[in-house]
C-alpha cells in the first residue's frame, strides 16, 4: 500500500513538474532550438534538471518548485533587459563576428570564435559552398551559426547566367540600434555622424533617437525604421 501511495505522489509531482516547466517556457518566449543564446541553453538545461528532481523529491517538493520558478523570473528579466538595452544585449548574446570578407578569412577572427579552419570549411559545405571562391563574405551569427553571403555573380537565380550586370554585394552595417548610434561601426566603414544624420533627413527622419534600426552597405545602400 506505501509502494502504491509513493507512486501516486510521484505521478502528482512529475504532472505539476511538467505543468510548471511548460509554464516557465512559454513565458521564456518561442525560440527553438538554434535559435537560443548560450544564456538560454544553460537556463534551460539547469530548469531540466530541477524539474527531474522535484519530481522524485517527495518530502520537499517544494524547494525544487521554489528553484524552477526562480530561475524562470531570472530568465524573463533578462530577455526583458536584452530586448531594452544594447549592453544587456551584448552582455547575453554577444555579437555577430565577421569570419570572411572580400574573399578573406579572417584567422584572428577565427580563433577568437573558437573555430578552426576545418570546422569553417565544414559549415560552409553545409551551407552549399564547396567553392570558397563563390562566397564573398561570412558571418558568425550570436546563435552558433555561420552565415554566408554570395557573390553577386552565384546568387540565386544567377545574373551572370541572365546577362545581368549587378554591381557587387557587400555586407550591411548597424548604424543605430534602438536609438544608440553604433559609432565603432561609423568609423570603421569611413562614416561620421554628419553624413548619417544626412542619410536619415533624406528618408523622412529627425533625430536619430526616434530610429529603432538603421544600416548601410558598403555602397549606396541605407535602411532605416522608427520603433512602432
Amino acid at each position: 500500500m506505501k509502494v502504491v501511495t509513493e507512486i501516486s505522489q510521484v505521478a502528482l509531482i512529475s504532472v505539476l513538474s511538467l505543468v510548471v516547466l511548460f509554464v516557465v517556457t512559454r513565458l521564456g518566449g518561442k525560440r527553438q532550438i538554434a535559435q537560443m543564446s548560450m544564456f538560454d541553453y544553460v537556463n534551460s538545461i539547469t530548469i531540466g534538471s530541477i524539474a527531474a528532481e522535484m519530481a522524485t523529491n517527495l518530502e520537499e517538493w517544494y524547494k525544487p518548485l521554489t528553484g524552477i520558478i526562480v530561475y524562470g523570473i531570472i530568465a524573463w528579466l533578462v530577455h526583458y533587459a536584452a530586448c531594452k538595452g544594447i549592453g544587456a544585449r551584448l552582455l547575453v548574446s554577444g555579437q555577430s563576428i565577421v569570419l570572411m570578407e572580400n574573399g578573406i578569412i579572417y584567422k584572428h577572427e577565427l580563433k577568437r570564435a573558437s573555430i578552426d579552419v576545418n570546422e569553417f570549411l565544414a559549415q560552409s559545405r553545409i551551407a552549399g559552398y564547396f567553392d570558397l571562391n563563390e562566397v564573398h563574405s561570412a558571418v558568425l551569427e550570436t546563435n552558433g551559426h555561420i552565415s554566408f553571403l554570395p557573390k553577386a555573380k552565384y546568387a540565386p537565380a544567377t545574373n551572370e547566367g541572365m546577362h545581368i550586370d549587378r554591381p557587387e554585394v557587400s555586407l550591411w552595417t548597424d548604424l543605430i540600434l534602438d536609438g544608440e548610434i553604433m559609432r565603432e561601426n561609423l568609423q570603421r566603414i569611413g562614416r561620421d555622424e554628419t553624413w548619417l544624420v544626412k542619410q536619415l533627413v533624406q528618408g523622412g527622419y529627425g533625430d536619430p533617437k526616434d530610429v529603432f534600426y538603421a544600416a548601410c552597405d558598403r555602397g549606396n545602400g541605407f535602411f532605416a525604421c522608427r520603433s512602432e
